[in-house]
């Protein structure tokens, strides 16, 4: 992917160098046909050549100065198309009332009476401005215009990045580094282990401070002003952190909200990977499982995808109809390629379990159902003696309407496996949440 778009930018390169060697060869010619022209007219004498000269060169400027006027765009044609306006106006006028006054000035260039020297003269005048307009209006339509353009664009991000400089600078002393980077894992700042912890970030992400930046952001947005790349992918992180500690009736809306944001990320760097994977995240935390799924496998074969998409394929793909073989294929990978992972082993086990409780041809290469059936059993056994204490969720949750295990309720080596009575932990779902990518 990097190298088609370094050939794209070496591409857009050599069109741009062919293009201006063209245009300066253009110009060297005319320039070498002008000299000649000068020459012929004058017939070797130097007053003449200097009239010609002076009159050539007065039509091209005036007639850049008109390419100028009608090559204005943006910002420019605000202030400018009403000059432009009353120029061409005055143009039509003296053309009009004083085309007298205009003979007698391009007479005085003129090397000698009669009206073989005002034809001559008139001429070069007439050729020259029609050079000037061209010259100004495809310098500026091809170089100019796009370099001005890309300059303005640079400024909108500065004035706007400039009004909430500092409240980004407070922003970044109130929040950990990796925050602000996406460096944390979400496993551990939501660990109930580190709760102390999870509460003092969750202080931190609603502090007054935070909000002034995201207000300033919001309002900037509102403006129309450009954001960069730092500012939007912080805003990005914060609001992706905060999804993971709102409330279960907020969390939907505020999974959305990151998602929003960022999109815009990835439309200033659409190819960094830990966004893209923070994006299929929030789909997924929002409901739409099969948009993760679908940005997760268009990234598992990329050179620098994290190891940690294939778990996550494993998982998200469960809620996916028919895609139980996929789910396996997935998690095995991961397991295959970091080593035993209680994780995975919990989501094998619901892949077979949901396609027993299918019934036999469920989908292609889960068409036995007695197999299956002993296969989620066994998996599941895996991860209970590595994650002992999860028995519980097993039985209270994953038993339910609509959960994998549903048609084991009463299945006497699931029970065996799980035993019964207790009270359920805290997680509910077909498996334990997978563990979004970190930089541990």
């Amino acid at each position: 992917m990097t190298t088609d778009n370094t050939s794209t930018t070496h591409a857009s390169s050599g069109n741009t160098s062919a293009k201006r060697s063209t245009f300066i060869l253009l110009w060297i010619a005319l320039g070498v046909v002008s000299l000649a022209w000068w020459g012929f007219e004058s017939t070797g004498n130097l007053r003449r050549f200097v009239l010609a000269a002076g009159l050539s060169l007065a039509s091209f400027m005036l007639g850049g100065l008109i390419g100028f006027l009608f090559s204005s765009h943006g910002e420019e044609a605000d202030t400018i198309g009403k000059v432009r306006d009353w120029v061409i106006g005055g143009i039509t006028t003296l053309t009009i009332a004083k085309a007298g006054a205009i003979k007698d000035t391009i007479v005085t260039f003129a090397a000698g009476p009669g009206p073989n020297e005002f034809a001559i003269a008139f001429g070069g005048a007439v050729a020259y401005a029609a050079l000037g307009f061209c010259f100004m209006y495809f310098l500026r339509e091809l170089y100019l215009n796009p370099v001005l353009a890309e300059t303005r664009r640079v400024r909108g991000i500065i004035e706007g990045t400039v009004q909430i400089d500092q409240v980004v600078k407070v922003s970044m002393i109130k929040l950990p580094a990796s925050i602000l980077t996406g460096g944390d894992d979400v496993s551990d700042i939501t660990n109930p282990e580190y709760k102390e912890a999870a509460q003092e970030l969750k202080g931190r992400l609603d502090s007054d401070d935070v909000k002034a930046f995201l207000d300033q952001v919001n309002s900037a947005v509102a403006d129309g002003t450009n954001l960069d790349w730092d500012i939007v992918s912080k805003v990005a992180y914060i609001q992706y952190y905060r999804s993971y500690f709102a409330d279960d009736d907020k969390k939907v809306a505020q999974a959305r909200l990151a998602a929003e944001w960022i999109q815009r990320a990835l439309l200033l760097n659409p190819h960094q990977v830990d966004m893209t994977t923070k994006y299929a995240d929030m789909l997924a935390v929002a409901g739409d499982h099969q948009g993760a799924v679908s940005i997760l496998e268009r990234m598992v074969h990329q050179p620098d995808a994290p190891l940690v998409v294939r778990q996550w394929l494993g998982y998200y793909l469960l809620f996916v109809p028919h895609r139980a073989a996929d789910a396996i294929r997935y998690s095995n990978e991961y397991r295959t390629l970091v080593g035993d992972d209680t994780d995975s082993l919990f989501n094998i086990a619901c892949a077979y379990a949901q396609a027993y409780c299918e019934g036999p041809g469920a989908e292609p290469g889960l068409e036995n159902s007695d197999d299956n059936q002993a296969k989620a059993l066994d998996f599941l056994r895996q991860a209970l003696l590595k994650e002992p204490d999860y028995a519980s969720v097993v039985r209270a949750k994953w038993t339910a309407k609509g959960e994998s295990f549903e048609c084991f309720a009463a299945d006497p080596q699931f029970l065996q496996l799980v035993g019964s009575g207790g009270n359920p932990g805290p997680a509910p779902g077909p498996a334990p949440s997978p563990k979004p990518p970190g930089q541990a």
